[in-house]
């Protein structure tokens, strides 16, 4: 949907000849480009060559924007600067974001709206949710003539920034109209195609434009109708000639490849298939260096079958390289120490980097009076572990009566691209910026952009191998729930609407901004929140849950719940029976035994976690408590399809 002055303008042409008598009006081909937008949206009909008239969402509009000039929310139109885009895909992004979070659109996004008279005491007026109405109950046309062809097939397919597509004449607002292509919030700086502009560009690769029209609904209506009759007989001798000239079918009624394509666009057009909830992915480098330190030692376990990656051996691993070897963690390591010993010795970790040479020496420094230096140690890369099995990259097994952990398919994916494009963090901003093309119509934040082509997810418009590669697991992954001391400090934080990502910067003291950064980042790629274009937090129906069963945790716990007990809540619940008065599974005493076999663990690593389990208040004596089962519910909504 794509609303700017001259649109705005036209509208209020049709309206005035409405009122003189007129229902249809004759536009000059010059003046002609605003209307053909406008019918391209569904909000006026075409009657016949160069002829328009009014529909009931076009009069619904025309309505909402003569009140708003009324009550002075809006300059008549006539004062507009040139090319103001008064509604566009940016700003029905700001509109549905508000919506989401009770009308109130934040900081990020208010003086926008402001300026487009959608605002009152800081939230959406009635017009601003009018226009969100009129938006949902359009049904754009499809109409993809030469020059829409040609422009589809030379642009990137995004995401990218604005400023590299082609200037040809209006086929970018002809694209928006149609809802083939959005823009980002606030200032329309990044594009990506919708779902159906993709779909569409892949058929631009394989039809021939023998015509000046290449797709219209009449085109993909004769096409279905054979894809369901699979009979050429059914059309008819002109719908035959179209079909083969522009490459869709061959002369015994069998679908080439644009034609294959053609009817994806049908079914996205048609149904909206293909448009889905954004997911994301992330990765810290400390979980790379953990996925090589892995397979490097089961390349070792080859020539000696005495080598296994135990958390013990990854850890030592990790820990004997020197530090300058790995400078790039300095950053995770000193989060893991100031998380545990106060944001107050900042400043000391810091300075200790200076001095130490290995990591040892530098947990040495904080622990040694304690004797806990080598247990922490041993945590942080527990900690990394646990992340990697969260994301179906590593899975902890039993050999040789000792944990283990092995690669899964997903891993060793990852491996390979980390070896071809380096150890470097993935965002799940920059992951959620390549799959905002699953959206209707929306493109992803500027900044959220700059991220992914830091990691190389995307470059030049397109998205890249590695792109396709995180998209892929944020929508394939099976996910089990991890959560930190810290990540549960910023889950409890968040309330269910009405908050921003400056609202949580603004409730912990300064210095915790890059840590909070962090467990944002890992708090949406496990599925939990959602931080929308204009910054707003929401939780996920999955993140109230989580939030509520790890409430009764204590504080000091490093991890209220872990992959590994989540597996033991899943294997007892295969093995108990659910009381549902009592919202508890009850195990019967001779099933325990049987707990950790179902669970694939080792039987420490079982007894380990599930007294953490029990700590966290989400199993008792002899059962899974409420709490287990919220978790448990939790667990199958992040990972329903």
């Amino acid at each position: 949907m794509i609303i700017r002055k001259e649109h705005v303008l036209a509208l209020l042409n049709l309206d005035e000849a409405v009122h003189t008598g007129v229902t249809t009006l004759t536009i000059p081909t010059p003046e002609e480009n605003p209307y053909i937008e406008l019918e391209l949206q569904g909000l006026i009909r075409l009657e016949k060559p160069s002829t328009y008239s009014l529909t009931y969402w076009s009069k619904y509009l025309v309505s909402i924007i003569k009140e708003m000039i009324k009550k002075q929310l809006l300059e008549h139109p006539a004062n507009w600067e040139e090319g103001f885009r008064w509604i566009g895909s940016e700003v029905i992004t700001m509109l549905q974001n508000a919506e989401v979070n009770d009308g109130l659109p934040g900081p990020y996004i208010k003086e926008f709206l402001e300026k487009r008279g959608f605002l009152k005491n800081d939230t959406v007026n009635e017009y601003g949710r009018r226009v969100l109405e009129i938006f949902r109950n359009m049904h754009p046309r499809l109409l993809i003539t030469g020059d829409t062809f040609k422009y589809l097939k030379d642009m990137p397919a995004g995401p990218g920034p604005a400023s590299i597509l082609p200037v040809r004449g209006r086929e970018l607002l002809k694209l928006e109209a149609m809802r083939l292509i959005a823009f980002s919030v606030p200032k329309s700086d990044i594009f990506t195609l919708t779902p159906l502009g993709r779909a569409i560009k892949k058929v631009t690769q394989y039809a021939i434009p023998a015509f000046n029209t290449i797709i219209s609904e009449d085109i993909m209506d004769s096409l279905i109708k054979l894809w369901d009759a699979e009979d050429i007989s059914v059309l008819t001798d002109a719908e035959k000639e179209t079909l083969m000239s522009l490459g869709y079918i061959n002369d015994k009624g069998e679908f080439l490849p644009a034609g294959e394509y053609l009817t994806e666009v049908y079914w996205i057009w048609k149904e909206g298939k293909g448009i889905k909830p954004v997911k994301t992915f992330n990765l810290e480098q400390i979980d790379e260096e953990i996925l090589k330190i892995v397979d490097i030692l089961w390349e070792k376990n080859k020539s000696n079958p005495e080598i296994l990656p135990t958390p013990d051996e990854i850890a030592k691993f990790l820990y004997e390289k020197p530090l300058k070897e790995y400078k790039h963690l300095h950053s995770f390591y000193g989060r893991r120490l100031y998380q545990d010993l106060g944001y107050q010795k900042k400043e000391e970790i810091k300075a200790k980097f200076a001095e130490v040479k290995t990591t040892e020496e530098l947990f040495k420094s904080f622990y040694e009076a304690g004797g806990k230096w080598y247990e922490k140690l041993g945590d942080v890369t527990r900690t990394s572990l646990y992340t990697l099995e969260a994301f179906n990259l590593v899975k902890s097994t039993f050999e040789k009566n000792k944990e283990v952990y092995i690669l899964t398919e997903y891993g060793k994916e990852v491996l390979e691209d980390i070896k071809q494009k380096g150890v470097r963090e993935i965002h799940a901003t920059a992951v959620k910026a390549i799959n905002m093309n699953y959206s209707e119509f929306t493109a992803p934040n500027y900044e959220w952009h700059e991220k992914a082509v830091e990691a190389h997810l995307v470059g030049n418009g397109e998205i890249s191998t590695s792109g396709e590669l995180y998209s892929k697991l944020a929508y394939n992954v099976k996910r089990l729930p991890h959560i930190t001391k810290f990540e549960k400090m910023v889950l409890q934080a968040i309330p269910e609407k009405r908050f921003f990502v400056e609202d949580i910067y603004a409730n912990f003291d300064e210095v915790w901004h890059e840590e909070i950064e962090y467990a944002l980042d890992k708090l949406e790629a496990r599925g939990f929140i959602n931080i929308l274009p204009n910054h707003a937090i929401v939780l996920t129906e999955a993140g109230k849950l989580i939030k509520r069963a790890i409430a009764g945790a204590p504080l000091g716990m490093s991890n209220p719940l872990t992959p590994l007990g989540m597996r033991i809540l899943l294997a007892l619940q295969e093995i108990g029976s659910l009381y549902t008065k009592e919202k508890k599974v009850r195990v019967l005493p001779k099933n325990w035994a049987t707990a950790y076999k179902v669970a694939g663990l080792d039987p420490e690593t079982f007894n380990k976690e599930l007294k953490v389990l029990r700590m966290a208040g989400l199993v008792g004596t002899n059962s899974i408590t409420e709490a287990g089962i919220l978790a448990l519910e939790a667990f199958r909504l992040v990972n329903e399809e």
